[in-house]
């Protein structure tokens, strides 16, 4: 169960984004960049996603090994399965942001995932339901189990950061937000990442007045 667990939250950290709606932002470069990602996620081309990355990551996770995980995400394990439907739900494109110290520009993408996991070697009893639950409710996500080994899952508030700076050469790239991960604080320059810090708590609070 836990080994479950942790190749199940390390394979969310790394997943990419499925949305494909009309953009609220104007900006006709990132529209584009926003347009083909999407459509290379729904291809499953995984090496134009990896190129699309911001290459800073590769610095600490080598591109084989993150295509490597990709492939393992989608095609499944012999012990569980990811079924990360070709959807296109609604999402929400800030606007492009500009440091005040350097060039560094950067905006935001925002979305709910939704997916199903389904477990090939084990059935879960309540107890066991009741803690996955529990554990994908602290990494911010809805879980519902379908059957003793389905679990349908909604990720509400995913967000992706576009930037451009030096370490792209002055072109558009792409990173998922994950405050969670230990590596991420190491990626982004301080004010990006505290910028996309407020604007997901900006997000996560807007969710509980609706709700």
């Amino acid at each position: 169960m836990k080994k479950n667990l942790r190749l199940l939250l390390i394979l969310l950290t790394l997943a990419f984004i499925i949305p494909s709606a009309v953009a609220q932002d104007s900006n006709s470069e990132l529209k584009e960049m926003s347009d083909k990602m999407f459509q290379y996620t729904n291809d499953r081309n995984f090496d134009a996603l990896l190129d699309m990355t911001y290459p800073k990551i590769f610095e600490l996770v080598p591109k084989e090994t993150m295509k490597t995980v990709f492939i393992s995400m989608f095609q499944g394990t012999d012990e569980m399965a990811i079924d990360l439907p070709k959807q296109t739900p609604e999402y929400t494109l800030t606007e492009i942001y500009k440091s005040e110290k350097d060039s560094t520009e950067y905006a935001f993408l925002s979305y709910d995932m939704f997916m199903s996991m389904i477990f090939k070697q084990q059935e879960f009893d309540d107890e066991s339901k009741d803690m996955m639950i529990k554990m994908m409710k602290i990494q911010g996500m809805d879980a519902s189990f379908e059957n003793n080994s389905k679990v349908n899952v909604k990720a509400p508030n995913r967000l992706v950061i576009f930037i451009k700076d030096n370490e792209t050469n002055d072109t558009w790239k792409m990173l998922n937000y994950d405050p969670n991960s230990p590596i991420f604080a190491d990626l982004l320059p301080v004010e990006v990442i505290e910028k996309s810090m407020a604007y997901y708590q900006k997000l996560q609070l807007e969710s509980k007045k609706k709700n």
